[in-house]
């Protein structure tokens, strides 16, 4: 089962934004899951080179998951731990969240979450964010 899809985002966009721009928010989530070393071993013995890549930040998070997990942020990848705190944060509350940090006031409109640039500088404005959601759900104190 896939928690996401690019797909499912870009449908109905405008020829204006590019195709790619729906994986952004999931590349970032799932580089935050590399990071934090929460990707299932097994993962490791097929995308091995890949992964290492986005932890040496050569490759982001959104061009593995277009080489390599069709497009998709699967349950399959992650640990248990990671596959339960995704299953309670990521639809919930990860977009808003991820806009918010994000947020851009002159890109008023409802594809705007979809405008941000896939860049290592603004993973790094994302993961302190997606860090701290994941410590209070540890210590049971998330919202």
């Amino acid at each position: 089962m896939a928690f996401d899809k690019m797909d499912w985002h870009a449908v109905n966009f405008p020829d204006s934004i590019a195709y790619e721009c729906a994986g952004t928010h999931m590349g970032m989530y799932l580089a935050w899951l590399i990071e934090n070393d929460l990707i299932e071993e097994e993962w490791f013995g097929e995308f091995d080179a890949e992964m290492q890549k986005v932890k040496n930040r050569e490759m982001t998070g959104r061009d593995l998951l277009i080489e390599c997990f069709d497009e998709s942020l699967i349950e399959d990848l992650m640990t248990d731990e990671a596959l339960e705190f995704t299953a309670e944060y990521y639809d919930s509350h990860y977009i808003d969240d991820y806009a918010d940090v994000l947020g851009n006031d002159s890109a008023d409109c409802e594809f705007a979450v979809y405008l941000h640039e896939d860049t290592w500088e603004n993973y790094d404005r994302v993961e302190p964010l997606i860090s701290a959601k994941f410590e209070k759900w540890k210590n049971k104190q998330f919202d």
